[in-house]
């Protein structure tokens, strides 16, 4: 005890020593917070009692403690500040700093963790069966979906259920099984016979067959009451009495001489016209041709329309050989036509191209044929060859009436005479 009261007296020595001054306080000092008040630890527990004993630790280390990560991260920090002593006593760093250092070193780490090829399995994304070791995947809870229903969980009541549920089906007789079918053994002919089907048409109307079919049915069902005879409904009663009733009263309306007015037919005007046709709506004061499309009218070129400079060589030729194909076609045509004439004994009238043939066998044989040069034929190089020319054949006019007038005038002159 004499120890330990020596010890605390050199406490508080050092204590009053290390207190300021009022003066030497300096107001504009970070207050500490209360994780720092934490961190300076009072007197130890085994400053007052006696150290544990073997028998006491080995108890403590065979429980389990339960640790966190931010725990870890929180001891590996103080680890790091006790073997930095100089460095934290040198910086005085606020509760926020230091907070933000602690939060930098975390991430540092699990940046470290991320990039590092050390990562397991699991985090380096899809990983085939030979990058994994052995049954690594049935130790992982994966998460992945499934299109069919789970299966249920066995447990003790769901097996009561189900050994409740085959219960009642066994009491109900209520069998899933599919029944088993048993070929007959019938002879060919007689399932012949059975398929023969009546092929006469029935002389009975379809009403009468399924009252018939109704009848069987019902007499099937109570055979009792087969012989009794169908009662008729009041209803029914009272409904063939009104209308009795109504048909008379028509008849003494009509005076017992009823005859209906002849049905007169209905005109129906069908228009032998397409359908397209009869839908289109067009002005009335218009004709066919102002309906046709361009198309209909003339027919549309397939090459492109062209002018005379634009031709090229191959498009000249080809207008050339159409238009010799052309006139080729219209000469045999009109070879053809005066032929057919001939032989008819119809003698064609002196055109240009019989004269040419003719021509051509005149001097086959021989003859001599002489040209014959008009008038006409000299050539006018001037206006004043045309104009001579037109002055004479005016006088010549002139001329003509004057002997025209004279030779009248000499023959009344002879009568008057005589």
């Amino acid at each position: 005890m004499e120890n330990f009261l020596l010890s605390e007296e050199k406490l508080e020595t050092t204590k009053d020593k290390s207190k300021p001054l009022e003066d030497d306080v300096d107001l504009f000092q970070d207050l500490q917070s209360e994780n720092e008040e934490e961190d300076n630890f009072g007197p130890m527990y085994q400053e007052f009692f006696e150290k544990q004993t073997n028998t006491t630790r080995k108890t403590t280390k065979s429980k389990k403690s339960v640790r966190f990560e931010m725990d870890e991260e929180k001891s590996e920090d103080n680890e790091e500040d006790t073997n930095k002593p100089n460095e934290n006593n040198n910086e005085h760093l606020s509760t926020l700093e230091m907070r933000s250092e602690r939060i930098n070193k975390c991430i540092a780490k699990l940046e470290e963790e991320a990039i590092s090829d050390n990562k397991p399995w699991a985090l380096k994304g899809e990983v085939a069966a030979k990058d994994r070791p052995q049954n690594s995947l049935l130790e992982e809870a994966v998460e992945f979906d499934v299109c069919t229903r789970p299966a249920p969980i066995i447990t003790e009541e769901t097996t009561v259920k189900l050994e409740d549920i085959i219960l009642q089906r066994i009491k109900d007789k209520a069998w899933d099984d599919v029944e088993r079918k048993i070929k007959q053994t019938n002879a060919p002919h007689e399932f012949k016979k059975q398929l023969i089907l009546n092929q006469e048409k029935s002389k009975e109307s379809l009403s009468q067959i399924y009252e018939k079919e109704f009848i069987k049915q019902r007499e099937a069902a109570d055979p009792e009451n087969k012989n009794k005879p169908e009662e008729e409904p009041k209803e029914h009663k009272e409904i063939d009495l009104l209308i009795k009733e109504l048909f008379r009263k028509l008849d003494a309306l009509t005076n017992y001489h009823y005859t209906p007015k002849q049905a007169i037919p209905d005109l129906k005007i069908v228009n032998n016209l397409p359908a397209i046709s009869m839908e289109e709506v067009a002005p009335v004061a218009t004709t066919d041709a102002s309906l046709l499309a361009p198309e209909e009218i003339q027919r549309k070129f397939k090459a492109p329309v062209l002018g005379k400079e634009e031709r090229t060589s191959t498009d000249k030729k080809r207008e050339r050989r159409k238009k010799k194909h052309l006139q080729h076609k219209k000469r045999i045509t009109k070879e053809s036509k005066l032929k057919e004439m001939e032989k008819n004994g119809f003698k064609p009238k002196h055109n240009k191209d019989s004269a040419q043939i003719e021509l051509k066998r005149l001097t086959s044989s021989g003859h001599q044929i002489k040209e014959l040069k008009s008038v006409d034929d000299k050539s006018m190089k001037s206006s004043k060859d045309f104009f001579s020319r037109l002055q004479d054949q005016a006088r010549n006019e002139i001329d003509g009436k004057k002997r025209i007038m004279k030779q009248s005038n000499r023959n009344n002159t002879k009568k008057f005479k005589k």
